[in-house]
């Protein structure tokens, strides 16, 4: 998939990877893990907390949802600030937001402020899920970007599981409050890191011009170990609000490829937040012990790990566009595959694992693309949207599938429906990547192209 339209870059991309870069990478690969950390840490504190305080599951569905609403907010409205008054202040005000939510949920007393809090703690993952996603992009080499995100994505899943793991350890001993004590911790700490290490966008800088970018510029080349500059180079095109970004990314030249990433964005965060909520419910349900289905976000966890890391790796050689479409194509199979499946513990376990393999590695995938196509003048919101849209999913996929099962549907016709929804990601990104492709063949590009890498 190649990019398309006004999306030229201020700056040239680094041709390698200096300690400089490879702490950014890290940095922002704990943010995620802290992250991880926050989405989870409800999730594994409310059987406890429900119980403390007599909560109707109706209730804490909504405060559940709360963060959902939050991440959809951070995604679509904030995220976009990036690049209109840079990342780094963003992204700084996000861990701050952050930090202060869940520390102050450790000490709440009311399911309001518990909804309040999720709220805003919804509204700083869902800002700092697009950031991280093109910092790591504007800072890694163009050789080193793809392995670099699926590096960073494999945070996210790492700190569900080692919130996973501190719940099992205090919840019973100390309480619930435990749980977000350590998630605001580390978040105190990524927050302090940030403040030191993270730069803004060199791009970002170039397009602005204040009377200082230049010597921060200078910094960060110099920390990035390239040549500084005697002067500004010439400042881009400015993308000068979300209006005018909006309409860049539906231009003539990208209109068709951002229409297809925002359905596959969609349709993706169905069937994969349906697998999140309602895989160890189904699995019970098919005959495993509670231990052995508590046990599958564990094996889930390393294999969406691993669906993360092949992204990477294989996704500049294959094409990111492709690889994407073929990881949702692998998604949809084992989905079919696992609704067939007599109710025997080792084959299910292997086959839900398969089936997050392919989802999870999809999912880096789309970032892949949408990172690659969009100008990093307009690349927060066109991630943002990205992200978006996956957040609306996010809401509807667990909704289907408990309306699915409380009809008696079961798991080969559940699993049936979701295979289904599945086949749609995997077409859109079938067609937006003969797009691109058609598109290169025909040299049908502006002046300005970018990055020819999708």
């Amino acid at each position: 998939m190649a990019a398309v339209g006004n999306r030229a870059q201020a700056v040239e991309p680094p041709a390698g990877m200096s300690p400089y870069q490879y702490a950014v990478v890290m940095l922002c690969c704990l943010i995620n893990i802290s992250d991880g950390f926050d989405v989870v840490s409800l999730a594994v504190a409310a059987p406890v907390l429900s119980k403390e305080w007599q909560v109707d599951p109706g209730v804490l569905g909504t405060i559940f949802s709360a963060a959902a609403i939050g991440l959809t907010i951070g995604a679509f409205l904030v995220a976009p600030l990036a690049d209109k008054i840079g990342r780094r202040p963003v992204m700084l005000g996000s861990l701050a937001s952050l930090t202060i939510a869940v520390s102050l949920t450790s000490v709440a007393s009311a399911l309001w402020q518990l909804f309040v809090l999720r709220l805003v703690t919804g509204i700083g993952l869902g800002t700092l899920v697009v950031c991280l996603n093109v910092t790591v992009a504007d800072y890694a080499s163009t050789k080193a970007r793809n392995l670099s995100m699926a590096i960073l994505h494999t945070g996210f899943t790492i700190g569900m599981m080692l919130g996973s793991g501190i719940a099992a350890l205090v919840l019973e001993t100390i309480g619930w409050r435990a749980v977000f004590v350590a998630a605001g911790t580390l978040n105190v700490i990524t927050l302090v890191l940030s403040f030191f290490i993270l730069g803004e966008s060199r791009d970002f800088l170039v397009r602005r011009q204040a009377a200082r970018d230049l010597a921060r510029l200078n910094r960060l080349q110099r920390r990035m170990r390239l040549d500084p500059f005697a002067a500004m180079p010439p400042r881009p095109a400015i993308v000068r609000n979300w209006r005018t970004s909006l309409t860049a990314m539906l231009e003539p030249g990208l209109r068709g490829q951002t229409i297809l990433i925002w359905i596959a964005s969609l349709t993706y965060a169905i069937v994969g937040y349906f697998l999140l909520n309602w895989k160890p419910t189904i699995l019970a349900n098919a005959g495993l012990t509670p231990t052995l289905a508590a046990a599958s976000g564990i094996i889930t966890g390393a294999c969406g790990a691993l669906g993360h890391l092949a992204m990477g790796l294989a996704g500049r050689r294959v094409g990111e566009g492709r690889l994407t479409a073929m990881f949702f194509t692998g998604a949809m199979v084992t989905l079919v595959i696992f609704g067939i499946q007599p109710p025997d513990p080792i084959p299910l376990l292997a086959m839900a694992g398969l089936t997050t393999f392919f989802v999870v590695g999809a999912y880096t995938g789309l970032f892949l693309v949408a990172v690659n196509i969009y100008a990093p003048s307009i690349q927060a919101t066109g991630v943002g949207f990205v992200v978006g849209f996956g957040r609306v999913g996010a809401i509807v996929g667990p909704m289907i599938g408990g309306f699915l099962l409380s009809t008696g549907l079961d798991r080969m016709g559940t699993y049936f429906v979701f295979s289904a929804i599945a086949i749609i990601p995997a077409i859109t990104m079938h067609l937006a990547n003969r797009l691109a492709a058609g598109k290169a063949s025909t040299g049908d590009f502006d002046a300005e192209p970018a990055r020819q890498a999708v």
